[in-house]
């Protein structure tokens, strides 16, 4: 039965985490492990959810050493961190269940996994990229909770419904009061904000271009950067004839230095709209990577990308400042794994985000709908160009307003332009707080409660129930 459990919780964990999650397997992962967790030992219970975690990161081995080029060390810290958690979090479950004491099984032990998301979020150089909530952000309704908890209360609810689960077997009653209590609050907050929309009034046409192109800009003094400038020149000029009001392109799309920013500014600046570039921008000894906001007017407003990607823009200079115009904020690819910084942009002012990005092909799913759901967080509408993922345009309520496949894309749409405060964008991570009362209760329970008789959990013969 371990064996099985084992083996079937890895597998969801391979199709519901990763690149391209299901998100439906997510939420059953950690379902057979729980279970067989309560007719085990603990050592056993521990063995079989490593094995089975790391079953489950197989898919995304050759993402963080091939594309990323991380050092074997951090991937292997990657991977001991899930491990960690999900290890910790099927062993606290099982002692609460053997215990009887299902409520606090269910309440309290998904806070184990939220403080290690958020703790790894303001400790490693990453952000929030390493979050089990992305795998739904394609599922609406659950998303919807980020507007109130931010990312950390997706991952409860991805935690505490399969521990319940688990407890109707021995517990029936209390656990499915616990169903209840969740689904019915996160059911009813999901049901208000699907209810939302921005206002049809306020829209604006934008179009989206990513051609080929190197990762690192090519020089426009050079002859393919003249030629990929030329190429970028039609594009715009086509999408502006055609009514955009803001043209946004990938991130560091050219090199440019104090010599050549003007013959750049001459080929891309319009009479009629905004065009939003990526550049990489040489002054002396110091490279930067920025966002070029090229106006109408004729004036040209520079934004520098404040987190860059560790290990393959070490070279760059990173800025420290936000870039708001009246609704519109300029940001850059990676910071949109940081809610802090996005929380910054709507305190502004902003309820719309332009942005350029990069991407590295296989990530362009995972990384457009991160930044879905930091719009989503924040009620803001996202306008992203990926050279290498995806060009996409979301709303406030995470629908999905246009997307297109980068390698050659164009996209044409009008878009809201209004957006929403919501709870998370005004109270920041209070949710991580709550947790650390409740793993404080889930850990006094495991440890002072004594195993009920008849309690959920029950153990082959001649096998201790009370180890926790």
């Amino acid at each position: 039965m371990t064996i099985l459990a084992t083996l079937l919780s890895g597998l969801l964990w391979f199709g519901g985490t990763g690149l391209h999650p299901v998100p439906a397997l997510t939420w059953l992962a950690p379902l057979p492990l729980i279970l067989a967790s309560t007719r085990v030992r603990p050592r056993t219970a521990l063995c079989a959810t490593a094995l089975a975690w790391s079953i489950g990161q197989c898919g995304v081995l050759g993402y963080y050493l091939g594309t990323l080029r991380l050092p074997v060390p951090v991937v292997v810290g990657v991977v001991l961190l899930g491990v960690g958690l999900a290890t910790g979090t099927v062993l606290l479950a099982r002692a609460l269940l053997l215990r009887g004491r299902t409520v606090l099984a269910v309440l309290a032990v998904p806070s184990l996994w939220v403080l290690g998301e958020y703790v790894a979020s303001r400790l490693l150089p990453n952000g929030a990229w390493w979050s089990l909530a992305y795998t739904q952000a394609d599922v609406r309704p659950v998303i919807q909770l980020t507007a109130l908890t931010g990312v950390w209360g997706v991952t409860y609810l991805l935690l505490a419904v399969p521990i319940a689960l688990a407890a109707l077997r021995g517990s029936p009653r209390p656990a499915l009061t616990c169903l209840l209590v969740l689904l019915l609050g996160a059911g009813g907050w999901s049901a208000w904000s699907l209810g939302r929309s921005p206002d049809p009034a306020e829209r604006l046409t934008v179009g989206l271009v990513a051609l080929r192109q190197p990762e690192d800009g090519l020089p426009i003094d050079g002859q393919p950067g003249r030629d990929l400038l030329a190429r970028y020149a039609a594009r715009v000029e086509n999408l502006v004839a055609r009514g955009a009001r803001i043209v946004v392109l990938p991130e560091k799309v050219f090199a440019v230095t104090d010599t050549t920013m003007p013959v750049l500014v001459a080929a891309l600046q319009q009479t009629e709209a905004q065009v939003v570039v990526g550049a990489v921008r040489r002054r002396a000894d110091r490279a930067s990577n920025v966002a070029l906001v090229l106006t109408p007017g004729g004036t040209i407003a520079t934004y520098e990308k404040q987190h860059l990607v560790p290990g393959l823009e070490d070279w760059l200079t990173p800025g420290d400042e936000v870039l708001v115009d009246g609704r519109f904020g300029v940001a850059i690819c990676k910071d949109l794994d940081f809610p802090g910084l996005v929380r910054r942009y709507r305190a502004q002012g902003a309820s719309v985000l332009l942005v350029p990005a990069l991407d590295f092909t296989s990530d362009g799913w995972l990384h457009g709908r991160m930044a879905l759901v930091r719009g989503v967080e924040n009620g803001l509408v996202v306008v992203r160009a990926a050279a290498f993922g995806r060009l996409t345009v979301t709303d406030p309520g995470g629908r999905m307003v246009g997307e297109a496949t980068a390698g050659d894309a164009q996209l044409l749409l009008a878009t809201p332009t209004s957006g929403w405060g919501t709870v998370y964008s005004r109270t920041g991570d209070w949710f991580p707080l709550l947790s650390v009362v409740l793993l404080v209760l889930a850990v006094g329970g495991a440890r002072w409660w004594p195993v009920t008789s008849g309690s959920g959990g029950r153990t082959r013969p001649g096998r201790p129930t009370d180890r926790a």
